[in-house]
């Protein structure tokens, strides 16, 4: 039973943390995604199938997975560790990552 109670109290605390790395990853991925798809439909029009805006998000998601989201998203929750001011860390970080991914997609010439 005590074992009990403090793997209760200690639940709490653990939950936070894990709730800004869940969020840091769905963020992250979803701004790399969100990236691309702008990109592209920006610069080639709409994405669909058969399209230059097709053939550049497929190329732009190439770039996505070998640009370490997953590490970036760690190190995101690492430094937006505190869940009641998640979304004001988030922001900046996020743009940041944002900028550097149109940098990498303009490099790769898409």
């Amino acid at each position: 039973m005590m074992m009990l109670a403090a793997l209760s109290l200690a639940a709490p605390g653990n939950a936070g943390a894990a709730d800004t790395r869940d969020g840091a990853l769905y963020a992250v991925n979803a701004a790399a995604l969100a990236a691309a798809i702008t990109h592209c439909a920006a610069r080639h029009g709409e994405l669909q199938q058969g399209s230059p805006g097709a053939a550049c998000f497929m190329r732009a998601r190439g770039i996505l997975g070998t640009f370490g989201l997953k590490q970036r998203s760690t190190e995101v929750a690492v430094r937006c560790q505190d869940p009641a001011s998640f979304n004001t860390c988030l922001t900046p970080e996020i743009a940041r990552m944002t900028h550097a991914l149109n940098q990498e997609f303009a490099k790769a010439g898409i």
